[in-house]
């Protein structure tokens, strides 16, 4: 029987699991030791088969898969390439009579690493972490130092997982719902005397409000620009009907880059598409592209539209106000996220920022991941009112 050799893929099982239940799916010792047992029935080479096998044993409802997508793809799109599921994990051939792996033991090392993931500790643990979590959603992201990245990413994952969640419990009434609607149902037998005769039933909302975001990669943004681009390429799956543009002195679409590659590979790839990056900024101009081009499609209040820059413009004031305005008529709310906002004192005393303001309905900053939460909090409120 062809199988892998336990320790070299538990471990990454092990913490795979353990994300998964700080993210709030119901991940038991007992699941994780059937996915372990179901890896040795597949060809591990193949990604395909290793996400469905994971995801059939770990996942048991729907919010939980849209969680359960983006956290696979953020956890295993990061081991090294020789681990990655993509290339295969190492493999061999097991003694006769070998298992994949002793029940007990396994069973027993899950207790512990899952266990470890609970709520709980003293009070000062407690404060330490509540301390721990305003100092990283307060530090600007050119600070974070090499060894801290991962540390970034997963609170990226975290934030972009409890998102999804809360998005995919939208509900709505429907005459024929899986769903047994409790408070209407209630509030129908009040009518009778308390006599239930009718069960009204609810569904979940299946239409996702649309994203459109624009954003900035001059010379001026490069110290945020990566950590906002590998936001957007999560936020891209917690919000499926998104679509993505980046701009300096041109317009460039790269949403197909972000839905259909791994992280890595999706930053080369818009890298070597965007011909302009690092350059100067003509918001007005690529806006006015935007507006002739694309915005057509987008109908007037059915979007939420982002724009993320610094608002330093080397175009024309009054091309920019046009261009605002136009796009304010369409969006459902107007966001603009700018790095320089999260700094001390700052003051919107640039041209391109100061003939913009009129039009933004929230001004956030986008160097940190507290200016990042406001403007996921923004997008779900939206999305609930369908």
């Amino acid at each position: 029987m062809r199988g892998y050799r336990g320790g070299e893929i538990l471990s990454h099982l092990l913490l795979f699991a353990r994300q998964l239940k700080e993210r709030g799916l119901k991940i038991t010792p007992d699941r994780v030791v059937d996915a372990a047992r179901s890896l040795s029935l597949i060809d591990l080479a193949l990604r395909q088969d290793f996400y469905l096998v994971l995801k059939a044993n770990l996942v048991s409802s729907l919010k939980e898969a849209a969680v359960f997508d983006l956290i696979f793809e953020e956890f295993w799109s990061r081991l090294p390439e020789e681990e990655s599921p993509k290339s295969g994990f190492p493999r061999g051939e097991m003694e006769e009579g070998e298992e994949p792996g002793e029940e007990g033991t396994l069973s027993m090392s899950l207790e512990w690493e899952l266990a470890s993931g609970e709520e709980g500790g003293d009070e000062q643990g407690r404060r330490g972490a509540y301390s721990q979590e305003e100092v990283l959603l307060e530090k600007d992201f050119s600070q974070f130092s090499e060894k801290e990245l991962g540390i970034l990413e997963r609170e990226f994952t975290r934030l972009l997982a409890h998102w999804a969640i809360r998005i995919s419990r939208r509900r709505e009434p429907a005459a024929r719902g899986r769903e047994m609607d409790f408070r209407r149902s209630l509030k129908k037998a009040s009518r009778h005397g308390g006599e239930f005769f009718d069960l009204a039933r609810r569904r979940r909302k299946v239409k996702p409000m649309e994203v459109i975001v624009l954003c900035d990669v001059s010379g001026s943004m490069d110290a945020s620009t990566r950590f906002i681009l590998q936001f957007l390429f999560g936020m891209g799956r917690a919000f499926p009907r998104s679509d993505i543009f980046v701009f300096s002195t041109r317009l460039t679409r790269i949403t197909d880059i972000l839905q259909h590659s791994p992280w890595p590979q999706a930053l080369a790839a818009i890298s070597r598409r965007v011909r302009d990056w690092s350059g100067g900024t003509m918001i007005g101009h690529c806006l006015r592209v935007f507006n002739e081009q694309c915005a057509k499609r987008v109908r007037a209040g059915s979007a939420v539209i982002i724009l993320i820059s610094d608002g330093w413009d080397r175009g024309e004031p009054e091309q920019l106000a046009a261009e605002m305005k136009r796009i304010k008529r369409k969006a459902r709310k107007l966001i603009w996220l700018n790095p320089l906002l999260g700094t001390p004192d700052y003051h919107p005393f640039c041209l391109g920022m100061r003939t913009a303001l009129p039009y933004i309905d929230h001004f956030l900053p986008a160097n940190t991941l507290k200016g990042l939460r406001a403007m996921g909090e923004i997008l779900v409120a939206q999305s609930a009112r369908g």
